[in-house]
């Protein structure tokens, strides 16, 4: 070996003398010493040379010598630099010397290496430096005394010997989990955490927490719901965690209240972590990934403060508490020790660290957590204000600066408000005088990007009054509610509602404004009275019990009040909304579309409650039934296109615009329809054909002809039966003529100018008329077009569907590229920080080797005789320790005593006895000695100074890049994880909001939908776990195994064949969740802890279980090779080692003498995992005490698993038989990767049959579990009840059907017959029963019993042939948000098998159709409710289904998509097919339905055409009379007594006050001399 020094003249003699007092001590000889003319010279010798691995020690004395001949001072100061990774130990870490510690990191429990009787590592005595070191200092003695070898030395013997251990306790099982301990904690508290953020999110993309701040809570009391819910589910958990550990007797020195303040504090600095994250997203599963990334990221520091702990300082480590993981992981770590110490956790201790160097104490950790919790709430305050994201009034950046933010601000003086009118044009009534503006809105703007969604509106809405606004789906009705609700802040333009500035003052606003939003925010675990309840406490008016019945009663909801929102019918929840919006008495109550889904009877229900409560209170709602608006509106406006048309009440509008008057004409089977029209001409010359469709036609009847109508009434009478007339009426002009006209006028560009001329009004009525058929005669060309297509079938029809669905999942990660662009960044640096970790490369710390680094301590001695020698060594010792501040004690007979001296046969033997527990006690204890022996020689004045500074690593050996392939595979763990859990995400949404459904609807078959699926996502994971992590990250951390040499192709297909096996096992874990950022936590979690755990599992099981039986060993191996994350691992680990050990062995073959025979092994090179012997430069901080400690193992950090594995390594290796396989990775050896890699094959096919298996069986399992099981229980606890016979052909379609709910039966004994050609409407209440009876025709429920029979099919036996022959519609929304509307409809053509070159047309004529071709390529998600009603009932329109069900259609379509809807279907119907629809629109059913079926609870209670059933059931008459109020009730009077006169026995209602007042009459039948109303 080579010795180094820095040269020096009188270094020579020196060194001289030093070799031959080590060549005396020693069996060793130098083959060179070489010097270097500065230390930085040496270290790059060290770092560059090849050579400088047979450098045994450098010597570096610490003085300033002017010139050659200076001679060396009496106080000597000197380094020994030996080789940082110890020589002599089989499985050095990369600390070998540990000089950055004075003690153990993690206490033993017991005596340090017991079974090394030097102390074991670091091997001060075993690797030479003590020799050296007194080798040198014997020569610096000489060098200052040359008659010190006879005086001295000639007559003592030295002699180095550990320290004694008492007797002590054994904790198995905190040696083998203390240093895991932390990341268990993390890994408990992590699901919680995760929850937390989630649901938050969640909240927030619901416009849940919106709608509260708007209904006026406190954003402070939301935050503080949040805070004590949550705590109540970590104290929950902690104090599951306090038993599971006290009663288990694993903290036995504790104090079981301290940890669980520590762990409670943990509980609230973490919670005000997840309100921080979930400050910055909109979103719930993206939330769901970027949490989990944060949270675990925030944790992974903590193995870098572990390795590292000795270097790092106090302030450091506290500064690293601002992340509650890290100080959760060091209070855990804090807690092991001082268990292990016997001392444990106390109030008393709190202040107490757990060793001598370690001044980090529990106070800090508790005082960084409750300050993290206060700093991390402070933060989200202040972001949540500057940026409230999608939803929220934005505050400027000083905001809690501003006064007002405090004090709140001023209101408008009244008298402002009185003289801000709006200024008049022909198209905007008079605003009354009399009355007080509540809402004023003035020049209101508001933008989205390049969108102008509301331009320039002025609106005054008044107290007492009730404001409609009207406009088509998307133009803008939606957006003016959200700024007056403050949910979004205006662009320019000025709000004031009572007084408040909408932008300043928006909390005083909401705590006098009631809201009823579009779509019902409901809380989907409370009851319907626990609504109410809560949202009174909100409103702060305590609600009597009766009152609450009352308005339960009203709304018909008695019976419901203690059922789940979440089981309410569409209807039932729109009715809940509106008794939210209205508790409390608000000043302000704004509804948008409050009655959209409700029956007509609840439709009128709330019509009388808002009549009511209108008083001193300002309503503004909006609504698509135009007699809604016609009957509630005191003033009514149109918006179009963002822009605010016209504004006035319901007289005014229909003077403006209005056409004349209608006769509406029912017909017969046999009805001449040109007989009618000439009958009319005849009478009314100018009459215009306005409509004909199905039963109805309709005539537009000009005003000035009024005279004429009797005449014309009655010989319509007296031609009734020879013109097949059913019946007919008429009526003025409808607001829904106003309504068409103002959109078609506006969309024109033409200005409205009634004339009084005849030509004029002429004019008008076919622009009106136009307006109407507008929606009609463009239809049918382009639906005509599509009648003549021919679907594909076989072959070609597999090929669409699979292209449509992998264009469907691959938009779904293009449009989501935040979350992709999310699972990039986690692997680029959380997998290169972990990886760089493994490969730090840093120079250890100089340890000067003084006692005064230990503090105060005791030096026992005892001595044995009274020779001079003795005595003089005691009294320079005393000297030397008072000096250093330390105690001397002398100890009695044979004991463990520090220095014994005693004299035997002339010769002095001087035994060092050293305290092991410390890592330097040795060398420190024999620095001592010298010292002494130096005082004795040459005064008191000489002293000797040794450090200890171990050399840096060499660049060229293996502290480059990790060091076993077990730290990297558990390094991409994680990112992995994040990136196949994602997988999930689209599978999940799909099935839970039914798109899935629709999809098998429209004929899609199950292999083309799970296989596109499975390829697009191994496409997108080679790309960004193989291109990306293999191109980067492996290149970047010079990972070479996988990509040197063509290695990239085999890591390749290691990945592929882990996302083969593990996609297909998400699809399945998907099917366990009905959310999907629920799944996404979940299955992230369930990677990661299965990939850590199952080889932490796998290292315990192959090398720690001893006495295991081999068979079960096997067995146990076996079974983890079920799961695919285990399988990868494996691989990786197994890959990479094998690489490492070939590279070894042929590049670096001057280590082969030294480490190990490379011939022997590459004979068994399929034993990897020897890489920790022959490669061993490993970074673990704590290795040599596992290795050391055979009896005692632990594992420390799941980096530290794989040193138990190679811990075993000579023994395996002893026992290889001969027999071993050639020399190949792919071997099916034990250590072998082909075993894996054919698991991971296998398991991806098994998986697949398995999702294949239970997704075609499961509706067969169901159906026989209703049919067999549930049914048969029925029969038997109840009678059952007689079927009505209804008669039955040999039915096309046909069921008898009981569908069994755990307390309600949804359907009961209906039996029904449904003809081609034919439109069924099914009407009934909300929770009739309607709904249920779809989901059972659609294959979404299963039958208690019955039949349903489609084209002879029966839906229970062959459900795919069902599926493919039907179109559905459902009730909500089954879109695709990450889709445009005409991307979804491409899909769907598609998948109905529409030829490619056909698509195009047949898609723009369906968008047509629905009047949404100028959304058409707009996100989905963008859409307003109406329009995705639209595209709904598109979707179910198209293909070649039989049959179709629409569960209500219409909801929330605006009245010109209404009537497309109705042309449409009607269409749709003289084609041949079923439509089987229902609707709360009397009118709707009246126009399109050829026959009508009425359902209460459950039951059909009527069935006939409309015609039949109005002739049955409508024997009353309604007429209603709105009058205008001029303070003069003569003319009212006048009009009552006409009324009275000519209608006898009429049943008069009054409705409505102040300005305009309607009367309802109920008029009899029989008492009605002819015609309708």
């Amino acid at each position: 070996a080579h010795g180094s020094f820095c040269p020096c003249t009188v270094i020579f003699p020196l060194l001289e003398g030093m070799m031959r007092c080590f060549y005396l001590s020693e069996p060793f000889c130098f083959s060179a010493v070489q010097g270097f003319s500065s230390e930085t010279e040496f270290e790059k010798h060290i770092k560059h040379d090849f050579d400088s691995e047979k450098v045994l020690a450098a010597i570096v004395f610490d003085y300033d010598f002017k010139n050659s001949s200076d001679p060396l001072p009496l106080q000597v100061k000197y380094r020994l630099r030996f080789s940082g990774i110890e020589r002599t130990v089989l499985w050095p870490d990369r600390q070998g010397w540990k000089t950055s510690l004075l003690f153990p990191n993690f206490p033993s429990g017991g005596p340090r290496n017991p079974s090394y009787q030097d102390g074991g590592s670091p091997g001060y005595i075993r690797e030479g430096f003590l020799a050296v070191q007194h080798a040198l200092d014997k020569a610096i003695m000489l060098y200052h005394d040359s008659s010190a070898k006879e005086t001295l030395f000639d007559g003592i013997s030295i002699f180095v010997q550990r320290y004694p251990y008492p007797a002590h306790p054994q904790d198995r099982l905190f040696l083998l989990t203390g240093d895991f301990l932390p990341l268990m904690f993390i890994l408990m508290f992590a699901p919680t955490v995760l929850s937390i953020m989630r649901f938050i999110v969640w909240e927030k993309e619901s416009r849940l927490k919106e709608y509260q701040l708007t209904i006026g809570l406190k954003n402070w009391m939301i935050w503080t719901a949040y805070l004590f819910t949550f705590l109540l589910f970590y104290i929950f958990i902690i104090c599951s965690i306090c038993v599971l550990f006290f009663a288990k007797a694993i903290f036995l020195y504790s104090d079981y209240s301290f940890i669980f303040v520590f762990l409670v504090c943990y509980a609230i600095a973490s919670t005000f972590f997840c309100f921080l994250v979930s400050t910055f997203f909109n979103r719930a599963s993206l939330v769901a990934s970027a949490g989990s990334f944060l949270y675990f990221a925030s944790f992974f520091p903590f193995n870098t403060i572990t390795e590292n702990y000795g270097q790092i300082t106090l302030t450091r480590k506290v500064a690293a508490c601002l992340s509650p993981n890290i100080a959760l992981a060091l209070g855990i770590k804090l807690l092991v020790k001082l268990e292990l110490k016997q001392v444990g956790v106390k109030w008393k201790h709190l202040w107490t660290p757990a060793n001598l160097e370690d001044k980090l104490i529990f106070k800090y950790m508790l005082g960084m957590l409750l300050f993290d919790a206060f700093f991390y709430g402070l933060v989200t305050w202040y972001v949540e204000n500057v940026f409230p994201g999608q939803y929220g009034m934005p505050q400027p950046w000083y905001f809690f600066l501003m006064r007002s933010y405090w004090f709140g601000q001023a209101r408008i003086k009244r008298k402002e408000m009185k003289d801000c009118r709006i200024t008049l044009t022909k198209y905007f009534e008079a605003e009354p005088t009399s009355l007080v503006a509540g809402i004023r809105i003035k020049h209101l703007y508001k933008k989205f990007g390049d969108k102008v969604a509301i331009n320039d509106m002025s609106l005054n809405l008044y107290k007492g009054q009730i404001t409609i606004l009207l406009g088509q789906n998307g133009a803008g009705k939606t957006t003016v509610l959200s700024v007056l609700t403050g949910c979004y802040r205006p662009t320019r333009g000025e709000v004031c509602i009572y007084g408040y500035d909408i932008s300043k003052n928006i909390r005083e606003i909401r705590e006098n404004m009631g809201f009823c939003p579009q779509h019902d925010l409901l809380f989907n675990d409370l009851t319907l009275s626990e609504h109410i309840f809560f949202y009174s406490v909100v409103s702060e008016q305590k609600i009597p019990p009766l009152e609450v019945d009352n308005m339960l009663s009203t709304f018909n909801l008695l019976e419901k009040r203690d059922t789940f929102s979440e089981s309410l019918t569409g209807g039932m929840k729109r009715k809940l909304s509106i008794i939210i919006a209205l508790l409390g008495s608000p000043k302000v109550v704004i509804l948008d579309e409050p009655s959209s889904g409700m029956d007509p009877v609840s439709r009128r229900a709330t019509w009388d409650v808002l009549q009511q409560f209108k008083h001193k209170r300002t309503i503004l709602l909006t609504s698509h039934y135009m007699d809604e608006a016609d009957i509630l509106g005191d003033r009514i406006a149109i918006m179009v296109k963002g822009t605010l048309q016209c504004c006035g009440s319901s007289i005014f509008l229909k003077k403006i615009y209005g056409a004349g008057y209608h006769i509406v004409i029912e017909r017969e089977p046999r009805c001449d329809a040109e007989k009618i029209s000439a009958v009319i001409y005849s009478r009314i010359p100018d009459a215009i054909l306005e409509n004909s469709i199905g039963t109805e036609l309709s005539f537009i009847l000009p005003k000035e002809h009024t005279h004429r109508f009797e005449a014309l009434f009655n010989e319509l009478e007296e031609k009734q039966k020879e013109l097949g007339i059913a019946s007919f009426g008429a009526s003025i002009t409808t607001m829904e003529e106003v309504f068409l006209k103002v959109n078609k006028l506006a969309d024109s560009q033409t200005d409205v100018r009634p004339s009084q001329s005849h030509q004029k009004r002429r004019q008008d009525m076919e622009q009106n008329v136009s307006v109407s058929r507008s929606h009609e005669r463009p239809v049918f060309p382009s639906l005509n077009e599509t009648a003549n297509i021919k679907f594909n079938t076989g072959f070609p029809l597999y090929r669409q569907q699979f292209h449509s669905m992998f264009i469907k999942r691959a938009l779904f990660n293009w449009r989501n590229w935040r979350l992709t662009l999310l699972q990039i960044s986690v692997i680029l640096f959380v997998t290169t920080y972990l990886l760089t970790t493994l490969s730090l490369d840093f120079d250890l710390p100089a340890r000067e080797l003084d006692l005064s680094q230990y503090g105060r301590t005791i030096v026992p001695y005892s001595i044995s005789g009274n020779s001079d020698l003795a005595l003089n060594l005691i009294k320079n010792l005393k000297i030397f320790l008072k000096l250093k501040n330390q105690e001397l004690r002398r100890v009695q007979g044979k004991t463990h005593s520090k220095k014994e001296a005693a004299v035997e046969k002339n010769k002095t033997i001087v035994t060092i006895l050293f305290n092991n527990e410390a890592y330097h006690s040795a060398a420190t204890s024999l620095a001592v000695l010298d010292n002494i022996l130096f005082m004795s020689l040459s005064g008191l004045n000489a002293s000797i100074r040794v450090s200890n500074k171990p050399q840096p690593l060499p660049l060229y050996g293996s502290n480059v890049g990790p060091t076993n392939g077990v730290q990297v595979a558990l390094s991409l763990a994680f990112g992995m994880a994040l990136v196949v859990s994602s997988f999930c995400l689209q599978t999940v949404t799909e099935r839970t909001t039914k798109a899935k459904h629709i999809q098998f609807v429209s004929g899609v078959y199950l292999l083309t939908y799970w296989l596109a699926a499975l390829l697009w996502d191994l496409i997108y994971f080679s790309i960004i776990c193989c291109f990306i992590l293999v191109s980067g990250v492996f290149i970047y951390c010079r990972v070479d195994a996988f990509f040197v040499n063509y290695h990239f192709l085999d890591t390749m297909m290691i990945f592929l064949l882990y996302g083969w096996s593990v996609v297909p096992l998400m699809y399945l874990g998907s099917l366990l969740f009905s959310s999907s950022p629920i799944a996404y936590i979940k299955l992230t979690l369930f990677n990661y802890f299965s990939t850590v755990f199952s080889v932490v599992f796998h290292i315990m099981v192959q090398h720690t279980a001893i006495d295991m039986h081999e068979s079960a060993r096997t067995f146990l191996g076996n079974a983890l090779m079920m799961l695919p994350n285990y399988n990868f691992a494996m691989s990786i680990s197994k890959f990479f080692d094998d690489y490492m050990m070939k590279k070894l062995c042929t590049t670096h073959k001057q280590f082969q003498s030294i480490y190990v025979n490379c011939n022997k092994i590459c004979k068994y090179l399929e034993f990897p995992s020897s890489l920790k012997i022959t490669y061993s430069f490993l970074d673990f901080s704590i290795y040599t005490y596992i290795v050391e400690n055979k009896r005692n193992l632990s594992f420390l950090q799941l980096r530290y698993v794989i040193l138990a594995f190679v811990s075993v390594f000579k023994v395996m290796l002893s026992l290889l038989p001969p027999s071993v396989t050639e020399n190949s990775v792919y071997s099916f050896g034990e250590h072998g990767i082909a075993k894996f890699l054919i698991s991971l094959a296998a398991l991806g096919l098994i998986f697949l049959l398995l999702l294949f298996c239970l997704e075609s069986t499961f509706w067969s399992l169901k159906n026989f579990f209703f049919h067999k099981i549930v049914f048969a229980v029925y029969k038997i606890f109840r009678k059952r009840k007689k079927v009505s016979n209804i008669p039955l052909d040999t039915t096309q379609r046909k069921f008898s059907i009981y569908f069994k709910c755990p307390v309600v039966m949804a359907v009961r004994n209906v039996s029904l017959l449904v003809q081609k050609y034919e439109c069924f409407g099914l009407l009934g209440l909300n929770g009739a029963g309607k709904t249920t009876i779809f989901k059972m025709l659609t294959g979404e429920e299963t039958l208690t019993s019955g039949v349903v029979l489609i084209k002879d099919n029966n839906i229970t036996e062959n459900i795919r042939k069902v599926r493919s022959r039907i179109g559905y519609c459902p009730q909500a929304d089954t879109m695709l948000n990450h889709m445009t509307g005409r991307e979804l409809l491409i899909m769907y053509a598609r998948l109905w098998g529409v030829p490619e070159p056909d698509i195009s047309m047949y898609v723009e004529a369906f968008l047509h159709s629905m009047h949404i071709e100028d959304h058409a390529d707009k996100l989905v998600h963008t859409y307003s409710g109406g329009n995705k009603r639209k595209l709904n009932t598109a979707i179910a329109l198209m293909g070649k289904s039989s049959v179709i069900f629409l569960d209500e259609p219409s909801t929330g379509m605006d009245p010109v998509a209404r009537h497309r809807l109705w042309d449409t279907v009607t269409w749709i119907c003289k084609t041949g097919k079923t439509i089987i629809i229902t609707s709360h629109s009397m009118e709707e059913c009246e126009v399109i339905c050829t026959r009508l079926a009425i359902m209460v609870q459950g039951k059909f209670k009527c069935l006939g055409s409309p015609q039949h059933l109005k002739h049955k059931f409508g024997n009353i008459y309604n007429l209603t009379a709105k009058i205008k109020i001029d303070n003069n009730e003569d003319k009212q009077k006048e009009f009552k007594d006409f009324i009275a006169t000519t209608f006898p026995g009429n049943i008069e209602e009054r409705v409505g006050e102040k300005t305009v007042t309607a009367i309802h009459y109920s008029l009899k039948k029989k008492k009605i001399a002819g015609g309708s109303h």
